[in-house]
Formats: structure tokens, sequence, C-alpha cells
């Protein structure tokens, strides 16, 4: 058995500059038929996922509007996921970096040169790049002393004590707090603290 042979070629099968040739002036580069109705899909699949990143989304809506496969479908929308990055895919972080690096170079480069005049354009360049450094903001609570205390129920009530004063309590005395802390409660006395 022989496997028969396909007689579409994939738009794969171009050269890059072909494609975005025909992308740029469709009527100076025109695509051979054949490869025009892929294009469509293609670029209709990737304004799509720039609204929807969502494939099987895309696929149901591409579904509706062209009558092919859904596995044609599928390859269609991988093909505009590799030529076409959405904002969804788009790395702006690393090409803000990428920037950044590359204007770098491009001062350390001029400088070495001695040519001031694209040393200092460069820099300007790179300032904008940048941008100015965000004020701080402060909190306004930041400076404030905070106040710790320490609620030491005695028999006679309850009396907050801050907490340099219990550090400045005798040893005997931070004792008995701390044992007063850890004494077990009877029954009926949560009893009577929970009802009160």
């Amino acid at each position: 058995m022989m496997k028969e042979k396909r007689d579409f070629k994939s738009l794969q099968d171009l050269a890059a500059e072909q494609i975005m040739a025909y992308a740029l002036d469709p009527v100076e580069n025109p695509l051979p038929d054949k490869y025009r109705e892929q294009y469509d899909r293609v670029v209709s699949a990737a304004r799509l996922l720039d609204s929807y990143p969502n494939v099987g989304h895309v696929i149901s809506l591409l579904k509706s509007k062209y009558r092919v496969t859904t596995n044609q479908l599928r390859e269609d929308v991988k093909l505009a996921q590799q030529l076409f990055k959405t904002k969804h895919t788009f790395d702006w972080d690393f090409w803000f970096a990428w920037m950044i690096k590359d204007q770098v170079e491009l001062i350390q480069r001029c400088k070495a040169r001695g040519d001031l005049k694209a040393w200092n354009a460069a820099k300007k360049t790179l300032h904008e790049l940048i941008g100015e450094k965000p004020e701080a903001i402060s909190d306004p609570e930041r400076m404030m002393k905070n106040l710790f205390v320490v609620q030491i129920n005695n028999i006679g009530g309850a009396r907050e004590m801050p907490l340099e004063e219990v550090k400045n309590l005798s040893d005997d005395d931070k004792r008995d707090i701390i044992d007063a802390l850890y004494e077990p409660v009877e029954e009926t006395k949560m009893e009577e603290i929970f009802n009160s």
C-alpha cells in the first residue's frame, strides 16, 4: 500500500519572508490561492486569541466561520500561536529587561568610543525607559509608638499594665504574673468568665 500524497501544502511550507511580504502588501506580493484560505484562518485565529485565550473557544468560533475539520483548525491555531504573540503570551518582563540591557551596552560602547553626543542620547533613552523612581508611600502609623499592655486580673478587678512597667517589676512579681498566666482555670470560674 502506498500512502496517498496530499495535494494541499501547509502555510508552514512557505518562507516566512513570503508570508510577511504578503501581509504587508498583498497586491504586490500575492500568495498562491491554495495558501490564502489558510492564511486568513491563521490571522483570524491570532485575532481571536488576543480576545479569548481559551483555545477551545477560539476553535469553536473558527468552526462557525470556516468549513474545515477541527484538526485543521487546531493546526491553524497552533501556527497562529507561533507566528503572532498575543497580549496573553507576550513576555513583557523579558523584553523590557532585554531593552534595558541593550541600552546599557549601547551606553558603554558610546563611552568607550568617546562619542559624548550619542552617549548622552543613550542615557536619556535609558532614563525614559526606566522612568522616575516612585516615591515611597509613607505609612502614617509607622512612626507611632505601639503600646503593648498586659491585662492583670486581680480579685478587685482588671488592670492594664504597659509592657514597660511589667519589665521594671521585681523578679518575684514577674514570677507571680507568669504563674497566674499558666494557672489552670476551674470550670466554675470559666463559666463565670463566659457568662460575664
